[in-house]
C-alpha cells in the first residue's frame, strides 16, 4: 500500500497532457457546477434542489427515464444533538434540588444518546422541515435480472463548525469516545447516587457522588456548546468533495451504463438529498421501494475526489456494522488483481454515513470513498472543500472501481446463467 502513495503527488491536473484535458473536464464538469455554481446545500435549501434538478437533466440527456421522490426533510441534526446533550446536562445539575426528575433527565439523556449515535435523532421531529428529494434512474437489464445493484451518491453538502478546522479535527474522534465515556459513567454514577437517595444515603455522601458528577460533566459541557456552535452559526460547505465527487462518478456511470446495458443485474442510478439529516434521502428511498429492492445490493459513493478508493469495512462511531461481505470480497479481488485502483479497507468511526443508516437497518451494503494519507479527509467539511478540492485522477479510479464492480456482479450472474 505505502509502495502506491506516491502515485498522486504527479496526479494529472486539470491544464496538462494534450489528451487529459477535455477527458477530465468531462468527470469534473458536474462537481464544479455543484460546488462553484451552485455552492453550498444544505438539505431542503433551495440550493439543494438546484443540484437535484441538475442531476435529473443529465440524466434525462442519456435517454433514462427519471424519478423524483420528494419529502420533508430538517436541515441539520446539530439541533437534536444539542437538545440530546442539554437533557443529560440538565438532569445532572438539578440532582440537589429533585432527585427524581433529574435522574429521570439522565437516563433519558443516555437513551437519546445512544439513539442519536445509531442515527435515530429523537428530536429532530422538533426541527422545521422543508423539502428534499430524491433522483432515482433505473437501467434495466437485456435479461431477465438476476439481482438488484444500487448506486448511490448524496447531492447535499454538509454543515461545517469551528471543530473541523486542521489544527482541531484531529481531536474530533477523542472528543467523541470522551464524550460516550463520560455519559456513561455519569449515568452509571447517578444511578448509584438515585438508589442511595431511595435508600436514605447520607447527604454528604450524596452532594459528594453529585460532585464528582459535575466532573464528569465537563466534556458533555463541552460538546454541548460545540454543537450549539455548529446549529445557530454553522453553514454549508460548497461541497466539492463532499459529495459532488460521488455524483460526478454516479453520472458518468449513468453515461457508461446508457449507452452499454447489464445483462442480469437490475441496475438503478440514485442521487439523494438530506444525506446530513441522518441519511433521510437514502432511508426515504429503500422505504418507499422496498418491494422492488428486496435483497437488493448497495454501492454507496461518498468523498471519492481526493485521493485512492477505498472501501468502509466497518461503519459505526460506538458500535461498528460490517459492510456486505459478497462486496467487500469483491472488492478485495479487484485490488488484487489491479492494485492501482484502491488502498484497501478502512473502518468510518468518523461521522454517520449513508452507508451506516442502510447497515444498521440490515441492507446489503458497502461505502466506497477515497483516502490520502492523512486519517480524515483533506478539508473535511470545511469551507475550503470546493471544487480545487478535487483530483481527477482520483475521481477516474473511483469511476474504473466502480464500473468494474459492476461489472463483475454482472458477469458472475452471466456465468450462472
Amino acid at each position: 500500500m505505502e509502495k502506491r502513495e506516491p502515485i498522486l503527488h504527479h496526479t494529472v491536473t486539470r491544464g496538462e497532457g494534450p489528451k487529459t484535458g477535455q477527458r477530465e473536464r468531462g468527470i469534473l464538469w458536474p462537481a464544479r457546477h455543484l460546488a462553484r455554481d451552485i455552492g453550498p446545500r444544505p438539505p431542503g435549501s433551495p440550493a439543494e434542489r438546484s443540484a437535484a434538478r441538475f442531476v435529473e437533466k443529465e440524466l434525462k440527456a442519456l435517454g433514462l427515464v427519471v424519478e423524483t421522490q420528494r419529502f420533508k426533510a430538517p436541515s441539520t441534526t446539530a439541533w437534536s444533538e444539542f437538545f440530546v446533550h442539554l437533557t443529560l446536562v440538565v438532569g445532572v445539575l438539578i440532582f440537589p434540588i429533585s432527585s427524581h426528575f433529574s435522574y429521570a433527565l439522565i437516563f433519558l439523556g443516555f437513551i437519546f444518546f445512544l439513539m442519536e449515535e445509531y442515527g435515530r435523532g429523537p428530536f429532530s421531529w422538533l426541527q422545521p422541515r422543508r423539502q428534499s428529494e430524491n433522483v432515482v434512474a433505473r437501467i434495466k437489464p437485456m435479461r431477465n435480472p438476476r439481482k438488484t445493484l444500487v448506486v448511490m451518491a448524496h447531492t447535499d453538502s454538509p454543515r461545517s463548525a469551528f471543530y473541523y478546522r486542521p489544527g482541531m479535527v484531529r481531536f474530533f474522534r477523542t472528543t467523541l469516545l470522551l464524550d460516550f465515556i463520560c455519559q456513561a459513567c455519569l449515568f452509571m454514577l447517578f444511578t448509584v447516587s438515585y438508589g442511595g437517595y431511595l435508600l436514605d444515603m447520607e447527604q454528604d455522601k450524596l452532594g459528594l457522588l453529585w460532585r464528582l458528577g459535575l466532573i464528569l460533566l465537563v466534556i458533555p459541557i463541552l460538546a454541548l456548546i460545540g454543537l450549539f456552535a455548529k446549529a445557530a452559526l454553522g453553514k454549508a460547505t460548497p461541497g466539492g468533495n463532499d459529495n459532488g465527487s460521488g455524483v460526478a462518478v454516479l453520472l458518468e456511470l449513468a453515461r457508461v451504463y446508457s449507452r452499454r446495458q447489464p445483462h442480469n443485474i437490475d441496475l438503478w442510478l440514485v442521487s439523494t438529498g438530506a444525506s446530513d439529516a441522518a441519511g433521510l434521502g437514502a432511508r426515504r428511498f429503500v422505504r418507499d421501494n422496498r418491494r422492488e429492492l428486496k435483497g437488493a445490493f448497495y454501492i454507496i459513493l461518498d468523498q471519492v475526489g481526493r485521493g485512492f478508493p477505498v472501501c468502509y469495512r466497518r461503519e459505526g462511531r460506538l458500535i461498528p456494522f460490517r459492510a456486505n461481505r459478497y462486496l467487500t470480497s469483491l472488492a478485495r479481488n479487484l485490488s488484487e488483481v489491479h492494485a492501482h485502483y484502491s488502498a484497501g479497507f478502512r473502518r468510518n468511526n468518523l461521522y454517520i454515513s449513508e452507508g451506516f443508516q442502510l447497515l444498521s437497518r440490515g441492507r446489503k451494503a458497502v461505502t466506497v470513498s477515497s483516502r490520502e494519507k492523512s486519517r480524515y479527509p483533506r478539508y473535511w467539511r470545511l469551507y475550503n472543500d470546493d471544487y480545487d478540492n478535487l483530483d481527477p485522477r482520483s475521481l477516474r479510479l473511483t469511476l474504473d472501481f466502480v464500473q468494474s464492480m459492476v461489472d463483475e456482479v454482472d458477469r458472475q450472474d452471466l456465468k450462472k446463467g
